[in-house]
């Protein structure tokens, strides 16, 4: 239990208070609550103590007609700021595992940025050193889009030909990136773009 400190309320203070008139108020006690909020919060948050008071006046501001006596005044506020400090460090939890989470998304988020990096890097070296034939294929299928009879058309070969060619160039990549289990989702919905029209 944190000790709290000594602090008078003036009836004067408390008469005033109710008639809408702080400054007396914090003439009088402002110091002391600082130094309790300040107390409570420890010294990683003591820069955080301000707030809660101002907030836990103002709480008390608009009960103030309520207050019968200063020690009933003086309980309310510390009861104010107590609840201040403990709203305080829920949202801070909050806000932390919100952090945390953002920061494991982010790390995700990089993770699999370097594997698909990696992925097309490989991906991209294979398909350079594939055979002429091939890569010409590869190039007008997935560069430039063309379809099989397009593709046909222009090297003046039949359009079973192409498929059997695009067949061939996919059969020699997944032989090639077999043994990269991570990797082979990303290769397949690759590979499946370019196998057929």
């Amino acid at each position: 239990m944190h000790q709290i400190i000594s602090m008078n309320i003036s009836e004067h203070t408390l008469e005033e208070f109710r008639k809408g008139n702080i400054e007396p108020l914090y003439l009088e006690i402002y110091p002391s609550l600082l130094r309790y909020a300040e107390r409570v919060l420890g010294e990683s948050h003591a820069h955080e103590a301000e707030d809660c008071v101002q907030e836990a006046i103002y709480k008390v501001y608009l009960s103030r007609r309520e207050f019968n006596s200063p020690m009933h005044m003086r309980t309310f506020m510390y009861t104010c700021i107590h609840n201040e400090i403990i709203s305080l460090h829920r949202k801070q939890e909050v806000r932390y595992k919100f952090q945390d989470l953002q920061r494991e998304d982010m790390e995700e988020s990089l993770f699999d940025n370097l594997v698909l990096q990696e992925t097309l890097d490989q991906l991209y070296q294979a398909i350079d050193a594939l055979p002429p034939h091939l890569h010409e294929i590869f190039e007008m299928s997935f560069e430039q889009g063309l379809q099989n009879i397009e593709i046909a058309k222009l090297l003046q070969v039949s359009p079973e030909t192409i498929k059997k060619r695009k067949a061939k160039l996919v059969s020699v990549l997944r032989d090639q990136f077999r043994d990269e289990k991570n990797k082979m989702l990303l290769l397949y919905i690759f590979l499946q773009a370019i196998a057929f029209d």
